[in-house]
C-alpha cells in the first residue's frame, strides 16, 4: 500500500526514542490483528483481480495461472464482494474459455464457474452463471476427450443445479450424469444422447455428482428413476473399480433414503418394488464382505466394506451415519443423515482444504447444512468498511504505522548498546 504524504515525510525524519516508545505503550493487540487480517484482504483481493486480468492475455501459460489462482483463491476465501462485483466479467470469460479454448484450461474455467456459484449463494450471479454454462458444461461433460474437463464440467454442472436449478434443470442436469455414469457400450444408448465413453475417473464423477443432485429430486424424477434404474445400479456395483462402486452406492442409498424420508410410515421402504432393488441389496451384502485377493489394497478394501456395511444398516434397520466434522474455535458440525453425508462429501471434493473456511464463513453453507458457527470466520471486507479500516487515518493503518515504529526503535537501542559497549572496551 502506497504511504501518505506524512508518512514519507516521517519515516525520512523519525521521531526521537523517547517519543517512539510513548507511542509504541499505546498499541492494542487487537489492532495489530486487526491489520494483519486486512494485510491479508487486500492481497487476496488484489491477487483476485490480478487474476481475473490475466484471463484475458493471449499466452496459453498466463490464462492457466490466473485459473489456477482463482481456483486457489475462492476455494480457500469466501469473497462475497468479488463474487459481486466482479462475478459477471469472470463468467464471460469463462464461458469464451468453456467455447474455445484448450482442454488444458475449460477444466479449470469450469471449476472456477462452481467455485463463483458457491461463493454468491442463490441469487442473480448465481443464476447468471448457470443459464450462460449449463450448456456448455453439458456439453464438455458428454464429450469432452480431456479427463480433467469432463470431471469438473460434471461436479460444476451438478453443484450449478443444485443451488439455482429449478424442476426442469434438475431433470436435465440428473439425465446428463446418469447418461455418462452409467453409460454402457452393448446398449448403443450412448449413439443417440452423443456420450463419449468415460474412464473411470470420468464415470465416478457422473455418479457421485448424480447421488447428489438426488438429495434435492423431486418424487417424479426419483419414480422415474426406480422404475428402470436399478438394473444398471447392479451392473456399476459389480465392476471392478472400487471406486465406481461405492458411488454406485452412494446412488443406491440416496434414493433410498428419499424414500424413507417422504414415506407415510417410517418403516416403509416403498422402492422393494421396483425390478432389481432385491439383487442391489444382495451385492451390496456381497461387497461388504468381500475378502482381499492378490495385489489388493487393504485401504481400498477397508473403505468398500465400510460403506456398504453402513449404507446397509440404514437401508435395513434404519441406522443412520453420524459423522463429526470438526471445525476451528472448539466448533464443529454434525452430520447424521446419507443425504447430508453425501452433500458434504460434495462440497469437500470441490473445495478441497477450503471446506473449513467456507463453512465458517459463507452464510450459503450455513442454510444448505442448518448451521451457525460459534465464531465466523472474518469476512472479505464491503466497500465501506474498506474506507473504514484502509484509509490513512484508519484504525489499522495507524497500528501497523505504530508497529514499524516500535521496530525501528528498538533497532536504535540495540545500536546504541552496541556502540556504547564498544566504546567502553577502547
Amino acid at each position: 500500500m502506497a504511504r501518505g504524504k506524512s508518512q514519507r515525510k516521517a519515516a525520512a525524519f523519525p521521531a526521537s526514542d523517547e517519543e517512539i516508545l510513548s507511542t509504541v505503550s499505546t498499541i492494542d493487540s487487537s489492532e495489530l490483528s486487526l491489520a494483519i487480517e486486512v494485510d491479508e484482504v487486500c492481497s487476496e483481493m488484489a491477487d483476485l483481480d490480478n487474476y481475473l486480468d490475466a484471463l484475458y492475455e493471449k499466452r496459453l501459460s498466463v490464462r492457466e495461472a490466473g485459473l489456477n489462482g482463482l481456483c486457489k483463491t475462492l476455494a480457500t476465501g469466501v469473497h462475497n464482494d468479488f463474487a459481486t462485483s466482479k462475478g459477471e466479467t469472470l463468467l464471460h470469460q469463462c464461458v469464451s474459455i468453456l467455447k474455445r479454448g484448450s482442454a488444458s484450461e475449460t477444466g479449470l474455467a469450469a471449476r472456477v464457474l462452481g467455485l463463483l456459484v458457491i461463493t454468491a449463494g442463490e441469487g442473480k450471479v448465481a443464476s447468471m452463471v448457470y443459464s450462460e454454462s449449463s450448456a456448455h458444461l453439458s456439453r464438455i461433460a458428454k464429450q469432452s476427450s480431456n479427463v480433467t474437463s469432463r470431471v469438473w464440467a460434471l461436479k460444476s454442472l451438478s453443484i450449478m443445479t443444485f443451488i439455482v436449478g429449478g424442476d426442469e434443470d434438475t431433470d436435465s442436469t440428473l439425465t446428463v450424469l446418469w447418461q455418462v455414469g452409467s453409460y454402457d457400450k452393448v446398449s448403443h444408448a450412448h449413439e443417440a444422447s452423443g456420450i463419449t465413453e468415460p474412464n473411470y475417473e470420468v464415470r465416478v464423477a457422473a455418479l457421485t455428482s448424480w447421488a447428489f443432485l438426488l438429495t434435492t429430486a423431486t418424487a417424479d424424477q426419483i419414480d422415474l428413476f426406480c422404475l428402470e434404474g436399478f438394473p444398471a445400479l447392479l451392473h456399476l456395483l459389480e465392476m471392478e473399480d472400487r471406486s465406481v462402486r461405492l458411488a454406485a452406492g452412494e446412488g443406491v442409498v440416496s434414493i433410498v433414503e428419499w424414500a424413507k424420508r417422504n414415506a407415510s410410515h417410517p418403516d416403509d421402504n416403498s422402492v422393494n418394488m421396483f425390478t432389481g432393488y432385491e439383487d442391489v441389496i444382495n451385492q451390496m451384502k456381497s461387497l461388504s464382505i468381500e475378502a482381499g485377493g492378490r495385489g489388493t489394497s487393504k485401504k481400498e478394501l477397508g473403505n468398500q466394506r465400510s460403506f456398504f456395511y453402513d449404507a446397509l444398516a440404514y437401508m435395513q434397520d434404519g441406522v443412520a451415519p453420524d459423522v463429526i466434522v470438526k471445525l476451528s474455535n472448539c466448533d464443529c458440525l454434525n452430520v447424521n443423515s446419507w443425504t447430508r453425508t453425501i452433500q458434504i462429501n460434495m462440497f469437500r471434493g470441490f473445495l478441497g482444504g477450503g471446506l473449513q473456511t467456507h463453512l465458517l464463513g459463507n452464510p450459503f453453507l450455513y442454510d444448505v447444512f442448518d448451521f451457525k458457527p460459534k465464531q465466523s470466520r472474518k469476512q472479505v471486507l464491503s466497500t465501506k468498511e474498506k474506507r473504514m479500516y484502509l484509509s490513512p487515518n484508519s484504525v489499522a493503518n495507524k497500528a501497523r504505522t505504530q508497529e514499524l515504529n516500535k521496530r525501528r526503535a528498538n533497532a536504535r537501542v540495540g545500536n546504541y548498546g552496541h556502540f556504547s559497549v564498544g566504546m567502553g572496551d577502547d
